[in-house]
């Protein structure tokens, strides 16, 4: 990873510790929003919106894009080893 790229996405990170939230929440197990929702205490319409953000960087994945109602989740790789990296610092 480059230097730059990996300052971006800590900075991504840190800036919300919600969006830890989600990425811890998906550390261990595929999930669907609602129930990221409720383990992070935090409402659907927010989790869709961190969940987006972390899409965006790469950090999570969407294992069945093209359903509209029950879409499942999963930490990527690259999501893993960022999640490691912030855990460093709290």
């Amino acid at each position: 990873m480059e230097k730059k790229d990996d300052m971006r996405i800590i900075s991504l990170l840190v800036r919300s510790k919600r969006r830890i939230e989600v990425l811890k929440s998906l550390e261990f197990e595929d999930k669907i929003p609602s129930k990221i929702s409720k383990e992070i205490g935090d409402n659907s319409n927010h989790v869709s919106k961190y969940l987006k953000t972390l899409k965006d960087a790469k950090l999570v994945e969407c294992l069945n894009e093209e359903d509209k109602r029950y879409r499942i989740y999963r930490i990527t790789e690259k999501g893993s080893y960022y999640l490691n990296i912030v855990k460093q610092y709290e």
